[in-house]
């Protein structure tokens, strides 16, 4: 009996710190990093909303949450995808995004994408995990 409790206990403290790790198990095959310190360091000289600053915004609301910045092909795949999903007045907006945040919220099934082109932020995104693999995946054959 007591190595049964003991059992549950360690179960219910390890499961949730690797859950943490990968956030799910499709974001493994994404090129992605995690965000770090410079990534939160807000550029003053920018005649925009800067993007660091929502960063930095969002870690205060959020310090529990580990947001990843989406890189390389992964980074190309979800930019085209997203183009040719939306089909926005501000396309110009958008080809010029180079710079995409993941911020998973594990309280909601959305998640939050955040756009920002040369350290300015461009616009937010609220989409399940599920949409942002079907944009990569869109990209990625165009």
């Amino acid at each position: 009996m007591q190595v049964l409790v003991y059992l549950i206990i360690y179960l219910l403290l390890v499961f949730p710190l690797q859950a943490e790790k990968v956030p799910a198990g499709y974001v493994a095959k994404w090129d992605t990093i995690p965000l770090i310190k410079e990534d939160y360091t807000i550029k003053y000289d920018q005649n925009c909303v800067s993007f660091e600053g929502i960063l930095k915004k969002g870690k205060i609301e959020q310090p529990h949450i580990t947001p990843f910045k989406i890189v390389n092909k992964t980074l190309n795949n979800f930019i085209n995808g997203y183009i040719i999903k939306t089909s926005d007045e501000n396309t110009k907006e958008l080809i010029r995004i180079n710079t995409v945040v993941i911020w998973p919220n594990y309280e909601q099934s959305d998640w939050y994408v955040l756009l920002g082109s040369n350290s300015c932020f461009v616009k937010w995104l609220e989409i399940q995990p599920d949409n942002i693999d079907s944009i990569i995946a869109l990209g990625k054959k165009n």
